[in-house]
């Protein structure tokens, strides 16, 4: 019997398979990751890992770990530093660890050479080439990127209520809701900035900003047409990137802010096949999650180049 763990995690949520014989069997899940100066990230990410580690049971015998995390360090030697953490603290198993955007195109595509946009509390969007080459925009945080994501949403709608409280922007009803989220406004910005988890905490504002949308209030439909807009044109310079002019291109996406069918979903699917024309929005096939179980039953293939490997006997 051969037992493996396949990872989804982000900013808000891990989520971990435990694989069986090539099928998932069981999943746990654990908090996302802390981004802050009084964190290390290895740390926070190695923690969440072996929390859902834990809550699966922390089965013996694990061979290998294939983990697509929205924190994997982009410099070598601190993802080889944590890929290592990682295979110590589960007793040697061989790992694999890349972007969250590979396990989010391997569960959406299959594999196949397309575009996938990833969008949650962050925004990640990777086309794998017909010649295999791989492109990404964006996925590159709160601070520089992570344009249309959830985070990007909610401080859009603080920024709209502390605005209107200023007399500076229009009033809005976005201003009841958020009283209702976060209780008196006053010193809203300080609490903000002082939470422990200031970027995950934005985007769970995305709920009550939804519903404010839906209640016709314009500030709050521009929000989320703007986010859509984000989306598309992230989407549109990948395709340009990988593609090149051509059509019939797969393009899917991945993550929690398409759960939104009505303000996200559709409408990205539409503003696409008006942008790029010939281009279809495909449902995706899996899951992130279902990604890193489909690299553990297939091997790396496409994605070999964008994933780290740790283990005596790694191989893809």
């Amino acid at each position: 019997m051969s037992l493996e763990l396949a990872v989804d995690g982000g900013q808000t949520n891990l989520r971990m398979a435990l694989v069986r014989d090539g099928a998932a069997v069981e999943i746990a899940h654990a908090g996302g990751f802390a981004y802050s100066a009084e964190t290390d990230l290895l740390d926070s990410v190695s923690d969440a890992v072996m929390e859902a580690y834990g809550a699966l049971g922390s089965p013996a015998g694990v061979r290998r770990i294939c983990l697509g995390l929205t924190a994997a360090p982009l410099r070598p030697d601190r993802r080889r530093r944590l890929a290592t953490r990682i295979r110590d603290r589960l007793g040697g198993a061989e790992v694999w660890l890349g972007a969250d955007m590979v396990t989010a195109h391997a569960g959406a595509l299959g594999g196949d050479p397309g575009v996938v946009i990833a969008a949650g509390t962050g925004v990640v969007c990777l086309g794998i080439a017909a010649d295999g080459t791989a492109h990404q925009a964006d996925g590159h945080g709160y601070l520089l990127g992570d344009d249309g994501s959830g985070f990007a949403i909610g401080r859009a709608a603080l920024r709209a209520v502390l605005a209107a409280r200023d007399g500076r922007g229009p009033a809005t009803t976005l201003t009841e809701a958020a009283q209702e989220a976060f209780g008196d406004l006053a010193g809203l910005s300080q609490r903000i900035y002082t939470s422990p988890a200031p970027v995950r905490l934005l985007a769970t504002c995305t709920p009550w900003v939804a519903a404010v949308a839906r209640s016709g209030d314009p500030v709050a439909r521009r929000i989320w047409a703007a986010a859509v807009d984000d989306l598309v044109t992230t989407t549109a310079a990948v395709l340009a990137r990988a593609f090149s002019g051509a059509e019939d291109v797969p393009v899917s996406y991945a993550g929690g802010l398409f759960a939104i069918e009505d303000l996200v979903r559709r409408p990205f699917a539409d503003a696409v096949q008006v942008h790029c024309p010939g281009i279809r929005v495909r449902e995706p096939l899996g899951s992130p999650l279902e990604g890193a179980v489909r690299l553990l039953a297939g091997g790396l293939g496409p994605y070999t180049p964008l994933m780290l490997t740790a283990g005596s006997d790694a191989h893809v």
